[in-house]
């Protein structure tokens, strides 16, 4: 009987052992999907500003179309 105790009582360790690793495993998924989700808007936000640049540009009153990498190096950046 003390054979099938000690195996019951390392099932259970196991047992608790996986189950431990499986929450820690769900929480890092949940922090990684916010990161994810964070990470989308703020391209989405970005792509927004880059077509909005670049349709500004494409409206200038001189008519040359400027791509968006001219347009940044052409402003002066803050410390200016």
């Amino acid at each position: 009987m003390s054979e099938d105790h000690d195996r019951l009582l390392k099932l259970e360790m196991l047992v608790a052992h996986q189950d431990k690793q499986i929450e820690e495993l769900s929480d890092m998924t949940t922090a990684q999907w916010k990161e994810i989700d964070f990470l989308k808007r703020k391209i989405d936000r970005l792509m927004s500003r880059i077509d909005d640049m670049e349709s500004g540009a494409a409206d200038d009153k001189t008519g040359d179309t400027k791509s968006v990498s001219e347009m940044a190096a052409a402003e002066k950046p803050p410390h200016y």
